[in-house]
C-alpha cells in the first residue's frame, strides 16, 4: 500500500514522493488494533475466544479460564485471539 505526496520545491517544480508501509508497519498496527478489539469484546459481552498454549480457551471478565479444544500440531509458542 503506497501514499503519495506532492512536495512543493522553491523552484515551482512539483516532487511525488511515495511513502511505503513496512512488514513491521503493518504487524504493529495490526497488533494494536486486535487487542483493541478484544479490550472491546470483553467489555461489550465478557468473554473473549483465543488461541493460547496450543488450546482454543475462553477467558471471562473475571480473568478466569476455561479450556475448550485441544489444537492439533499447534505451536505453544504464539497467542492467537480470535474475538
Amino acid at each position: 500500500m503506497k501514499n503519495t505526496k506532492k512536495i512543493q520545491k522553491s523552484t515551482s517544480k512539483i516532487k511525488r514522493e511515495t511513502a511505503y508501509l513496512t512488514k513491521r508497519d503493518i504487524v504493529r498496527l495490526a497488533t494494536a488494533a486486535v487487542k483493541k478489539a478484544s479490550n472491546q469484546a470483553m467489555q461489550t459481552v465478557g468473554y473473549v475466544i483465543k488461541a493460547e498454549d496450543g488450546w482454543v480457551v475462553r477467558e471471562n471478565k473475571d480473568g478466569s479460564i476455561s479450556k475448550i479444544k485441544q489444537i492439533k500440531g499447534a505451536s505453544s509458542t504464539s497467542t492467537l485471539v480470535l474475538d
